[in-house]
């Protein structure tokens, strides 16, 4: 999701009265709203929850891209330490309902265990069914079963009629609508659950049969109970679907290169909706990588840090008060989930790594959403003044809060990719600040903005982190950056006293004003500032110091763990990679979290908490001016794992279908003369060589299997086999006939070849041959790939068919072509057998079909050869291997499996414990390292590891895996305990 996504409430209600000073958070009886429930209501200003005013810091995350459930605790214990209060949610139409009739909600389809992880960590829910959710999956999420839906709309013949009001679509996304938005019904904020709002579809656009289209999806999700707000995002500021909803929504190949960020967001908010809040519910939290082109490592340049600070502080100037970044955790497109250049990882250099890891981007986003949540004033303010000429090369907004007065002042270069340091003097009433914006930054200062109980701060120029009341004193805590001055400047009656450690600062007391201001030299670690008795702290650190600054929630007496609506944050801890969860009980504090080294964990909390846990352990502490310290253990691990090179490793053919002699009454006859399509084949017949009319249509290995009579005193010799076939782009193909490979099918970017492959009489067997072709489906398109860019695209492009498009034996007539084709995809098709594992983990192999890839499997027989001996011909060999782990509970250990670098005319698949979890094209690259996560692999026993190696040419380096490791990539102490993932074996899916 390169583009952003702008969200407005479009839902025409009657205002109330004006809402009350704002630093008070006192509830509102009058609020817009649905008129179905008051507990989501909004003004122009911002959304209220529960009748308080929140600004929404939502971020994305899909359960089906982290297939251990229970792990989604993790993301969402993460989520709520980052400072989130929402999480946007994606489900999965295809995988949802794989079959016409057939409802999975089982497993990685479960959405309850996520809704719960939330409600505990005290998330909401932004939940976004779709139908179609784009997200770079195959088809945008719709499933096989609907691909085939035949027709064009009468309004726009050249679109196809997915995504219309019409008759055959509208039954077709009925069932699976009725189905998961009964569960997001259940568990909406008025049934004591998470969920705040729900999407309807995505990304779409005006037009006859489209806005009826939502219309219908919207009256769906009413009747199966939802009451809260109904929204839909404009993929721009295209002015669609503006009345059809609730709310209105409109949204690394050179990492070096920022485009430039648009002003016009305020301006187009005003004007199409201005009493409503502006929503961003799709930013760039980072960017995902395509086959052949970027790595998640260039697109972690391109969206690192101080991007976060330009984009993110530019829409807070806009005024946005509800962004949700894309994405907060991205995951694997493990199985056959991507769309067709998209690759296994989903990272999509987001603020948590796939591994889980977290990174820069995290702790800047904490930074960040920690101001968010401990000011309120910005939830309600209008533009003051936006200056881009005064100093030349500044961009400069300010905010004023219309209740209090109070200002937010945002500076960012007007080229947000120039990288030269700009100096210029910012001015506070009477006086003269000199301020240096660093190249590609943005910084921001606020003017009159309360903290604690009863302080307001008059100014201040460093970045502010949060607040809090402790034993009665109001403590504010800032931070800095690289050696720079810093001023805040606060009301009192007379000169305050001072206590410090610091050596790093001066003071200026003006009794005419009364302001006292600190200026603040900024320096590695924490300096505590004890004002006027101890009644006022500051608290100031230097940056790298401050992303590691925590302030977990405890949770109100009923449980509650929202901070906006009841429950605390009355403690600011320093030191731990990660704080999860915290609990006072009397006189204890129960932290857990986790290290990746011996930490000291400093505690700014009353008085009264003279007792600490870590993750169930006592820590020795003690007490110095207000701080408890204590020191938790730990190094980061080396965990003990197996040399891959050094395992014995059996292999199979995978291709025994190119023999004559096989056996194909397994296979599916492609008997087809009609078809759906609206892309006709462009040669050949009578049969229709569609894999979507064979109930193989979402991704996957496909194998053609295509029969012709030889007669050598009666028949031609053919000249050539003519083969037009479509998979994809970047997809691949190899022909056989009988066991004489003929070669490859090949072309970067491009989704459908046609090659000539020449026939002599030598190849050629009396009476029936067979030609063999062995094809990759790279996933379908997104709608708009082929013939773009009105917003939503157009949907015909979704329905492009994967399979042979044109065959013809040349030199020969008509009569002399072939007699029959049948098929080979996915083990099952629509009424695959593995439910844990869903309709896309598997293709059409011989090994997958046959189970090779499952736990339990018998390979007893087979020969021993490992992945780096490769084959002795062009062809798909399957290779097994099993070994042991050993890593104890109470550590959360990131693995992967990372293939050599080296380029070969290659594609490897790798399963484990019967998941698929990584596809390898050594051709065209980039991604080499396949994250698989614990729960997949079994930390404490025995693991079934196997890898399909299609070589598409002959010569070494496109016969082999050159090397294949199990790496650890990090290692904390901590985690969420020790999980599982269902894996059923083979005898449970083929014995």
């Amino acid at each position: 999701m390169f583009f952003i996504l702008l969200a407005l409430l479009a839902f025409a209600a009657a205002s109330g009265a004006a809402w009350p000073d704002e630093y008070s958070l006192k509830p509102r009886a009058y609020i817009n709203n649905t008129g179905l429930t008051d507990q989501v209501g909004w003004d122009k200003y911002s959304f209220y929850v529960k009748g308080k005013r929140v600004f929404i810091q939502s971020g994305e995350f899909h359960g089906f891209r982290l297939p251990v459930i229970g792990l989604w605790k993790d993301i969402m214990q993460k989520a709520k330490a980052a400072g989130l209060n929402t999480i946007s949610v994606y489900t999965h139409w295809a995988m949802i309902n794989p079959k016409s009739g057939v409802i999975d909600l089982e497993g990685v389809n479960d959405l309850q265990p996520l809704l719960d992880a939330a409600k505990e960590a005290g998330l909401w829910i932004i939940a976004r069914p779709g139908p179609y959710i784009n997200s770079e999956t195959t088809a945008g999420g719709v499933p096989g079963h609907v691909l085939t839906l035949p027709g064009d709309t009468p309004w726009n013949l050249y679109n196809g009629m997915l995504r219309s009001n019409l008759t055959i679509y509208h039954d077709a996304w009925q069932q699976y609508v009725d189905a998961i938005t009964q569960v997001i019904a259940k568990n909406q904020i008025t049934e004591g659950g998470p969920v705040i709002m729900a999407q309807i579809e995505n990304e779409y656009y005006n037009g006859a049969g489209q806005n009826e289209y939502i219309l219908e999806l919207k009256d769906a999700f009413r009747r199966n109970g939802i009451v809260v707000p109904t929204m839909h995002n404009d993929p721009g500021m295209y002015r669609n679907l503006i009345n059809e909803p609730d709310i209105y929504a409109f949204d690394c190949s050179n990492p070096s290169r920022w485009r430039d960020i648009t002003t016009a967001w305020r301006t187009y908010h005003e004007t199409v909706m201005p009493n409503i809040p502006f929503m961003i519910p799709e930013y760039q939290g980072g960017a995902f990588s395509k086959r052949g082109v970027q790595t998640n490592e260039m697109c972690r340049q391109m969206t690192n840090v101080n991007s976060l600070r330009v984009l993110n502080y530019q829409t807070w100037a806009s005024g946005s008060t509800a962004i949700s970044f894309y994405m907060f955790y991205g995951g694997t497109n493990w199985g056959n989930i991507p769309y067709p250049i998209g690759e296994t990882s989903y990272d999509f250099a987001a603020p948590i790594a796939e591994s889980r890891e977290l990174t820069d981007k995290f702790y800047e986003l904490k930074l960040q959403s920690m101001f968010l949540r401990s000011f309120p004033d910005l939830r309600n303010t209008d533009l003051k003044s936006e200056d881009e000429t005064t100093i030349p090369g500044l961009h400069a907004t300010t905010l004023v809060n219309p209740e209090n007065g109070a200002e937010f002042r945002f500076y960012r270069h007007s080229n947000i990719s120039d990288w030269s340091v700009l100096p210029f003097t910012e001015t506070f009433g009477t006086t003269n600040v000199s301020r240096v914006l660093p190249g590609r930054d943005s910084m921001y200062s606020v003017v009159n903005v309360g903290f604690g109980a009863h302080s307001r701060i008059v100014y201040s120029t460093a970045s502010l982190f949060s607040h809090l009341t402790i034993d009665g004193a109001d403590v504010l805590v800032a931070y800095g950056f690289n050696d720079t001055t810093y001023e805040i400047a606060l009301l009192f009656d007379t000169a305050p006293e001072i206590i410090t450690e610091s050596q790093s600062f001066s003071q200026q007391y003006d009794a005419a004003s009364k302001v006292f201001t600190l200026k603040l030299k900024n320096k590695p670690g924490i300096a505590t500032f004890s004002l006027n008795g101890g009644s006022t702290r500051v608290i100031f650190a230097d940056y790298s110091t401050a992303t590691r600054l925590w302030m977990p929630t405890i949770a109100s007496p009923s449980g509650s763990q929202y901070v906006e609506i009841d429950a605390t944050t009355p403690l600011l801890i320093h030191g731990p990679y990660l704080v999860r969860t915290a609990n006072l009980d009397g006189q204890t504090l129960a932290l857990t979290g986790d290290i990746d080294k011996a930490t000291t964990l400093s505690i700014w909390a009353p008085k009264n908490i003279i007792r600490l846990t870590w993750n169930g352990a006592a820590v020795n502490t003690k007490a110095k001016d207000g701080v408890l310290t204590g020191t938790v253990g730990g190094t980061e691990q080396k965990w003990s794992l197996p040399d891959l090179h050094s395992l014995d490793w059996v292999y199979a053919d995978s291709l025994p279908e190119i023999s004559p002699t096989f056996d194909d009454s397994s296979l599916t006859s492609a008997d087809h003369t009609n078809t759906t399509s609206l892309f006709p084949p462009y040669y050949g017949g009578p049969w229709i060589l569609y894999a979507d009319d064979c109930e193989f249509s979402l991704a996957g290995n496909l194998l053609w299997r295509g029969a012709f009579e030889h007669n050598s005193t009666s028949t031609t010799v053919p000249t050539a086999v003519n083969l037009s076939i479509s998979g994809g782009i970047h997809f691949a193909a190899s022909v056989w006939l009988n066991e004489h490979y003929l070669g490859p099918s090949y072309v970067p970017s491009v989704p459908t070849t046609n090659e000539s492959y020449p026939v002599t009489a030598d190849l050629l067997r009396e009476g029936t041959n067979y030609v063999t072709v062995l094809q990759d489906h790279m996933g379908h398109n997104l709608a708009g790939m082929i013939v773009c860019c009105t917003p939503g695209g157009r949907q015909r492009d979704l329905q492009q068919p994967k399979g042979i498009q044109g065959y013809y034996l040349e030199g020969r007539d008509s009569q002399s072509q072939f007699t029959g084709w049948k098929l080979a995809g996915n083990f099952g098709g629509e009424d695959a057998p593995d439910k844990a594992r869903k309709i896309l983990n598997e293709g059409g192999l011989f090994g997958e079909r046959a189970g090779w890839h499952l736990p339990g499997f018998d390979a007893s027989s087979w020969v021993k050869r490992a992945p780096w001996d490769g084959l002795s011909a062009p062809g798909v060999g399957w290779f097994r291997t099993s070994f042991s782990l050993n890593i104890p509970d109470g550590h959360d250990v990131h693995l992967a499996f990372v293939f050599s670098s080296a380029t070969g005319k290659y594609r490897a698949q790798l399963y484990v414990n019967g998941w698929h979890m990584g596809k390898r094209i050594a051709n065209l690259g980039p991604q080499t390292s396949f994250v698989v996560q614990e729960g997949i692999l079994n930390y404490s026993g025995v693991n079934e590891v196997s890898i399909s190696l299609w070589a598409l040419e002959d010569g070494p380096e496109n016969l082999k895996i050159p090397s294949i490791e199990l790496v650890q990539t990090s290692s904390y102490k901590g985690g969420v305990g020790r999980v599982t993932a269902d894996a059923p074996k083979w005898k449970d899916l083929r014995g």
